[in-house]
């Protein structure tokens, strides 16, 4: 059965959030293959609104991420994820995203834009993501 744009979407949502809390965590080698897991997947252009407002590009995100590895013991998830597509090969998806240390998980609505690449993992790539804090009474499920 040929996968759909929003099956290759949510595998890559997950898959990727379950690198950086193996990476924050110091789970993964730090090394160029162990990195490679973001490298690979975020486009050239790429943009990332944080919910302070800051925008960072591709080569920004992926220094602060390298230098980040095994920096910060927690847990990351995500939750009520949905997508559609806005053109051929292009798809807009939301999720939260959730963080807990030793408090109360702290959660972010995430916007994000991936489109279609052969031959990259899942066969998709991140173009743009925008994330907003959840209000602090807003729980997760999990």
């Amino acid at each position: 059965m040929l996968e759909t744009m929003d099956d290759l979407c949510r595998r890559e949502v997950t898959e990727l959030y379950k690198f950086f809390e193996d990476w924050f965590n110091g789970r993964i080698e730090l090394t160029e293959e162990g990195f490679s897991r973001l490298r690979d997947v975020v486009a050239d252009g790429f943009q990332i609104v944080f919910p302070n407002g800051q925008m960072i590009d591709r080569d920004d995100l992926l220094n602060r991420v390298r230098a980040a590895h095994g920096t910060d013991p927690l847990r990351i998830w995500v939750e009520g994820y949905r997508s559609r597509a806005i053109d051929e090969g292009l798809q807009l998806t939301t999720y939260q995203e959730w963080q807990s240390t030793d408090g109360p998980p702290r959660g972010r609505r995430v916007t994000a834009v991936l489109r279609r690449k052969p031959g990259a993992r899942n066969g998709v790539e991140w173009l743009h993501v925008h994330e907003v804090w959840l209000p602090d009474a807003a729980t997760p499920h999990s």
